[in-house]
């Protein structure tokens, strides 16, 4: 997967971030990796239902704006436990 674009509005301020999905085969390192002005800024962990948590925080961002962040990243995902929905599905 390549990186991708997030733009995210918060109290007046527009943040321009880019992100990365980085499969991990080691427990140090986080699964995507958020940079704003090509600094890794924070990155997060997927459950095992895909919802994201925080792993780092490097630069200190607003709470706030990392859960906005955690649900586009989401958003991009494709969730497997989802297939059931998709009338489109031809595995059911």
């Amino acid at each position: 997967m390549s990186n991708y674009p997030i733009t995210i509005s918060l109290d007046k301020a527009v943040h321009h971030f880019e992100v990365g999905e980085y499969p991990h085969h080691d427990e140090r390192k986080c699964r995507y990796r958020v940079y704003e002005n090509g600094e890794l800024v924070a990155s997060f962990e997927p459950d095992t239902q895909n919802f994201l948590h925080i792993c780092r925080n490097t630069a200190g961002l607003d709470e706030a704006l990392l859960f906005l962040l955690a649900d586009q990243i989401e958003a991009k995902l494709q969730h497997t436990g989802d297939r059931h929905l998709d009338p489109n599905n031809k595995d059911l």
